[in-house]
């Protein structure tokens, strides 16, 4: 029979035991995802078996470390409540991210993540595919987040984990729902951006975590760390006449380096509002483009640490 593409779907959970499945999806969540790649189920480097023989041809090859990398895309929305992690906060985990969750002020609760450089966690995958599953453990990452103006946002994960043949099966009924909010579109109602106090026309901002992520098998190891990361992003703002905001000044460093405050707030609803900020982030490029006929700046991002900080950027859900 054949498979339908629609027919899939995810479960997630944290590890308490690295590279350990799980015996079932107990406490497991399935998530509520815009998109599923097709990603490589059965990745890994390759060497060919030579031979040396009396003709020409191929040779076999063999994977010499077999693991898995797929992609997952999520709506960028809340819990629904403030100060509840959203659904996929495990997924931010185990991309290098730290989780506070403040419930000390009624009214003002926040959940906010942000890097780290040691104790990074790691998660459990049920990947399903119409009556089929990849159970995939020891799974880390890195993500994007992509925010156009008129289009919904959205956090697309990549992950690397380990291999596990897909079979047929696919029992979630042990999983819990994901309990999410609805992603709000980017647009002047909903979203507000600044760039060092300037708050540009904004076209789309964007981040990339930057995580180095490496597989590794050993003689009597195997395992995926996140041995590095480099966050950076780009915006496309409408150019301001250069008297009221001096972009090119910003980006100069040929003379010293200029770090400014950048933040991005979508939404306003408590449980629903997102707030994405860099303190010392800076402008790397810039470069003219046309938008509708108007003059656009193209500009790179650099969010930096403070020094050994880890504070390169917060995620807060508030």
């Amino acid at each position: 029979m054949a498979k339908k593409w629609r027919r899939r779907y995810v479960v997630a959970k944290l590890e308490s035991a690295y590279g350990t499945p799980s015996a079932d999806m107990t406490d497991a969540t399935i998530l509520e995802v815009v998109m599923l790649d097709g990603g490589n189920p059965y990745a890994g480097n390759t060497v060919d078996r030579e031979r040396m023989r009396d003709g020409l041809g191929a040779f076999e090859q063999v994977n010499t470390g077999p693991y898995v990398e797929r992609q997952i895309r999520v709506p960028l929305a809340g819990q629904g409540t403030a100060g509840e992690p959203p659904a996929y906060g495990m997924l931010l985990r185990a991309c290098g991210l730290s989780e506070t969750i403040d419930t000390t002020t009624p009214g003002s609760e926040t959940v906010t993540y942000q890097p780290v450089s040691e104790g990074m966690e790691s998660a459990e995958l049920w990947w399903i595919e119409d009556g089929q599953t990849q159970h995939i453990s020891g799974a880390r990452g890195t993500f994007s987040i992509s925010a156009d103006s008129q289009g919904l946002p959205y956090i697309e994960f990549n992950f690397t984990g380990l291999y596990e043949k897909t079979a047929a099966g696919a029992d979630a009924s042990l999983a819990t729902q994901a309990v999410q909010a609805k992603e709000l579109p980017i647009n002047k109602q909903n979203t507000v951006a600044d760039i060092d106090t300037h708050a540009a026309c904004m076209s789309s901002f964007s981040v990339e975590m930057g995580n180095q992520v490496e597989y590794r098998n050993l003689i009597n190891c195997e395992s995926v760390h996140i041995t590095d990361r480099s966050v950076t992003g780009s915006t496309n703002i409408e150019a301001p006449d250069i008297a009221t905001q001096d972009y090119f000044a910003k980006v100069e460093s040929h003379n010293g380096v200029t770090l400014v405050p950048v933040s991005l707030t979508h939404g306003s609803v408590a449980g629903n509002t997102i707030e994405i900020a860099g303190s010392q982030v800076q402008l790397a490029s810039i470069s003219p483009t046309d938008n509708q006929g108007i003059m656009h700046y193209d500009i790179g991002l650099r969010f930096l640490p403070d020094g050994s900080a880890d504070d390169d950027f917060t995620l807060t859900f508030k």
